[in-house]
């Protein structure tokens, strides 16, 4: 647990001591009243819903035995130590970049518009097989999550694996200069966060701030297949960059690609054999960056191949499952439409064993361009060929629209609502199918997967 005296602290955030000794300790960091314990230091964050700052007497009634304010107006409670900053939020990544700084290791972060979390957890997977490895517990890529990661470093960590995400200009940059990694990984560039971002550009140039804080002696790990991050292959920076790709020319490329037991398998430098329990190729170019991080770190090949094929997708994210016949895929986690290509992508691979159904919700937080980046999703999913599509939302009603527009051979059928949504599948799926469930988190449509699983088992 991370251990810091009150000057420590001082130092790290530029703050003014309200009361207290310099020379006090806390024991740990906490950022919610409820779960504080005896010793930490509690640190008033205010988010949209909440503000820590009117907790500060629930924290002392827990055990906190110091605070961190960025408001005047409260009172630190009595007998307990205080300190004042600007803001909280950035409190927190000074001190977790200060207590990262207290360890001379290796630290792999992985940026993204899609694949982020999968690529992490295959990428941890890979080297705990050699090293302990710390990484960042589902999703928590964001101003507070990330910190609170590096919080949890210890003496007995060898690498860190950190998740970085974004949705505005800058996030990626104030993560980054906390965390200063040593490699960098980068998945793809597409169209999310957009009301915050403004443009695949802006995406891009947020991402790319990642490098800035990048060691110099580090590695750049970036996919080819990408026609944002394949520009790197063409310039010259400090950092060596090693690309990975299944279509396009790279440093390590995926050949042979074909369906296996629940999951693809591929060959690597056309003879090491691969596979992944996903039936996504969006996995497949996952597993080659974590294998380049194999590399880097010098782990066999042996190694490597056992701990891709035993990584399991997080869950959400084109997990399969069979149930009564039909292959139901859950890739409802989130939706953007980089995961959208690469669902429909999955979809087309499958075609073969049934009749190729998707279900699809809205994609959030696309700004001005939502109508024609939804549209565009359903024009993909015509050319593609699948079979029936059901939609639910505003956004599910123009991908419907954009399948039309194709003229192609899918059945479609579109819903207000998720209850008319499951009540039509009910009906319409049989034996042999191959169903993927999409949407934006916001949409749960992880609900309407659930209600089609229990509905099959009877």
């Amino acid at each position: 647990m991370a251990s810091f005296t009150l000057q420590e602290i001082l130092d790290a955030t530029g703050g003014m001591l309200l009361a207290g000794k310099l020379g006090q300790r806390v024991s740990g960091i906490s950022t919610d009243s409820r779960t504080v314990k005896k010793g930490q230091l509690f640190l008033a964050i205010k988010g949209d819903t909440f503000d820590g700052h009117d907790s500060l007497a629930a924290a002392a009634k827990g055990g906190a035995s110091a605070f961190v304010v960025h408001r005047k107006d409260v009172c630190i409670p009595e007998g307990k130590a205080g300190i004042l900053v600007e803001d909280t939020v950035k409190a927190l990544g000074h001190i977790a970049r200060d207590h990262r700084q207290r360890f001379n290791i290796p630290i792999i972060a992985i940026t993204g518009s899609a694949g982020k979390t999968s690529t992490k957890e295959l990428i941890a997977s890979v080297m705990r097989q050699k090293y302990a490895v710390l990484f960042n517990k589902g999703t928590e890529n964001n101003h507070i999550g990330v910190p609170k990661t590096l919080l949890k470093l210890t003496r007995r960590h060898q690498v860190a694996v950190i998740e970085m995400g974004t949705n505005h200009p800058g996030e990626i940059a104030w993560l980054a200069q906390n965390t200063l990694p040593t490699v960098a990984v980068f998945t793809n560039v597409g169209a999310s966060h957009l009301e915050g971002l403004g443009s695949l550009e802006g995406v891009f140039e947020e991402k790319l701030s990642l490098l800035k804080y990048l060691s110099r002696d580090g590695h750049a790990v970036v996919n080819a297949d990408d026609p944002f991050w394949s520009r790197l292959l063409k310039k010259r920076l400090p950092q060596r960059v090693v690309s990975y790709g299944i279509r396009c020319k790279a440093d390590v490329m995926a050949t042979d690609i074909a369906p296996a037991a629940a999951g693809i398998s591929f060959k690597v430098d056309k003879k090491f054999l691969f596979a992944v329990k996903s039936p996504s190729l969006g996995a497949v170019q996952n597993a080659l960056a974590a294998i380049i991080c194999a590399r880097i770190f010098g782990l066999s090949n042996p190694k490597v191949q056992r701990a891709v094929l035993r990584s399991k997708p997080a869950q959400g994210r084109q997990c399969l499952t069979k149930v009564s016949g039909i292959t139901l895929i859950d890739d409802t986690y989130n939706a953007n439409p980089v995961s959208y290509k690469n669902a429909i992508a999955t979809l087309k691979m499958l075609k073969g064993r049934g009749r190729s159904v998707l279900i699809a919700a809205d994609m959030l937080e696309l700004g001005v361009h939502s109508d024609a980046l939804h549209r565009e999703v359903g024009k993909a999913v015509a050319e593609a060929g699948i079979d029936a599509l059901f939609t639910c939302g505003q956004g599910g009603a123009l991908i419907a629209e954009g399948v039309k527009s194709k003229s192609s051979g899918t059945y479609v059928c579109s819903f207000s609502d998720q209850p008319s949504l499951v009540d039509a599948l009910k009906i319409y799926l049989r034996r042999g199918d191959v169903v993927l469930f999409k949407g934006s988190r916001g949409m749960r449509m992880e609900k309407v997967f659930a209600d089609i699983k229990i509905f099959l088992r009877g």
